[in-house]
């Protein structure tokens, strides 16, 4: 994983043309004077250039190599039969060829080789085709044998392929013969007969649903009508209570015993239609049910009828087209016997490459590299095992050489993916790198500094492998492009006493400075205001010689 540096106070918005030229030095005219050190300098020279600088965005970040996993990735897997596994054709006077199989060799499916011997070390060097591991001789025998054997199975099962398949075309050719034999109308009655059973039996429940909904309405209505009369006997057992409540037994004994007698009778009759009711409720509840039920069988019934439709329409279409169709079954019948023909005999060629592949990838018996790089990780040792997938070692990518920064929200606006980047590396400060932008992370916001930032990783390009993880890189993001100026490279130019200077011949041949003044820089090269033209020579310190 990638280490996120937060944004720092190192960053430099560079301005562009239209802007104010920052001066590095006075606006009079330069002018020369010899340079004389005790050590001489070694210096190479650079042509002043006219032409688009860019403006942009620098910011350094460290240089991160990639890695390359390499896996064994030979194929040793046992063969298995990709069409039918098991031959049984039905021919008059028994069975031909009945259990016939080709399911594959009986070696076990797990084939792994042995590593005899590691033949790299951690930081070696390695290009594609240097051999990495020698393997045991007779593991590798092992495999191979059973290779073979699946060579062998699998032209059994081609074979037999073949020989169903001409049979399959005798079979197909006596179909094409009979096929009259079933009228057109047998297939319409078939049909028909079909349908109506179906038919009726969604009918059937439909008139039993109809039934049911009958009897649920009378039921409801039934237990209505007891609902009322409960209630008119529940006011009449009210007022019988009362009077009795009401009257007194002694002075009137009468009255007092009819109040008891229609008491008794409402009670009695409130209590049965309490219970003629709940009966009542019992029986809705059952036919709701059972109308529930129907429903659902209705509903299956449906879909069956219409499946049914359905399948009958393609029975009957699949009789009438073989009737008047009877080439074309015979052309199916013959194209399924002949995919599987096709089918083992590309099982047959599989098992034949599988073979000679591993042959010609362990002739030597060595597993070689596929990639340039220098190893970081050995994956196996001496006596592991080795089988398809296995990861076998990991090497330096420089194809994926990156340096991630954080940027700013506010810095981020004019960046997108794909863009171009200047690259200048500290330790190659002579060599050219450039890198564009491959990724632009999702937005953090740091509490500590309240700014919110995103982590952007550009990826290089250029001679990438002599770069190495933590080299410095100075990135210059391009945000746009200018109008043309006179411009020289950043590296001839340098600063003394507030002001700017290059380093030039002078008229008897000796290094002299000379002041220019100078705008904007786009990482790599800085316009020159004044004290240069196009076409000028300029000398660049690219080492010391002695003094």
């Amino acid at each position: 994983m990638k280490e996120k540096r937060k944004p720092g106070k190192k960053k430099a918005l560079l301005f562009g043309a239209g802007g104010t030229a920052l001066l590095l030095g006075g606006m009079a005219a330069g002018y020369l004077f010899v340079i004389n050190r005790e050590e001489e300098p070694v210096y190479r020279e650079e042509t002043v250039q006219y032409g688009t600088l860019t403006v942009g965005l620098q910011e350094t970040g460290s240089v991160e190599v990639g890695t390359a996993e390499q896996t064994f990735e030979l194929d040793m897997s046992a063969y298995t039969e990709s069409g039918s596994s098991s031959f049984s054709w039905e021919q008059p006077g028994g069975n031909v060829f009945q259990g016939m199989t080709a399911g594959g060799s009986a070696a076990s499916a797990e084939r792994t080789l042995t590593v005899e011997e590691i033949l790299v070390t951690e930081g070696q060097e390695v290009s594609e085709g240097d051999p990495l591991y020698r393997l045991a001789q007779d593991s590798i025998e092992e495999i191979r044998e059973e290779l073979a054997a699946d060579v062998a199975d699998a032209q059994v099962t081609l074979e037999q392929t073949q020989t169903q398949l001409a049979m399959t075309r005798l079979d197909a050719q006596q179909e094409y013969d009979t096929d009259t034999a079933y009228a057109e109308t047998l297939a319409q009655a078939e049909y028909d007969t079909s349908l109506s059973q179906l038919q009726e039996a969604v009918t059937e429940i439909e008139e039993q649903i109809t039934e049911a909904n009958e009897e649920l309405l009378e039921l409801n209505e039934q237990l209505a009508e007891y609902q009322a009369d409960l209630e008119t006997e529940k006011k009449i057992l009210e007022n019988a209570e009362y009077v009795l409540e009401t009257t007194d037994m002694i002075t009137d004994a009468y009255g007092w015993i009819t109040a008891e007698n229609a008491r008794e009778d409402a009670e009695a009759v409130t209590e049965t239609l309490e219970e003629e009711i709940e009966t009542a409720q019992d029986s809705i509840t059952e036919t709701t049910e059972e109308i529930a039920e129907l429903t659902d069988s209705l509903t299956g019934a449906k879909q069956s009828l219409e499946q049914g439709q359905i399948d009958a329409q393609a029975q009957l279409s699949l009789r009438t087209l073989s009737y008047a169709n009877a080439s074309e079954r015979y052309a199916v019948s013959v194209g399924m016997g002949e995919f599987e023909a096709q089918t083992a005999q590309e099982d047959y060629d599989d098992a034949v490459e599988k073979l000679n592949e591993f042959d010609a990838v362990l002739g030597e018996q060595t597993v070689n590299s596929e990639y340039n790089g220098v190893v970081t990780e050995i994956s196996l040792a001496e006596g592991d095992s080795v089988d398809t997938g296995s990861t076998l070692i990991v090497l330096s990518d420089y194809d994926e050489v990156t340096v991630t920064v954080s940027l700013e929200e506010a810095d981020l606006e004019n960046i997108r993916e794909n863009d171009t980047v200047n690259v200048s590396i500290d330790a190659w400060p002579d060599e050219d790198f450039s890198g564009t932008v491959e990724e632009i992370g999702d937005a953090q916001y740091d509490s500590s500094t309240g700014t919110t930032y995103s982590d952007v990783t550009v990826k290089l390009s250029g001679d990438t492998a002599k770069l190495y993880d933590g080299m410095t890189a100075e990135l210059t993001f391009v945000t746009k492009e200018t109008e043309t100026v006179t411009y020289v490279s950043n590296r001839a130019v340098y600063r003394e006493n507030g002001k700017s200077y290059v380093r030039v011949y002078d008229e008897n041949g000796d290094v002299a400075s000379l002041e220019v003044v100078t705008g904007f820089s786009d990482g790599s090269n800085v316009e020159v205001i004044e004290g240069l033209e196009e076409g000028d020579t300029v000398l660049i310190e690219s080492g010391v010689s002695g003094s």
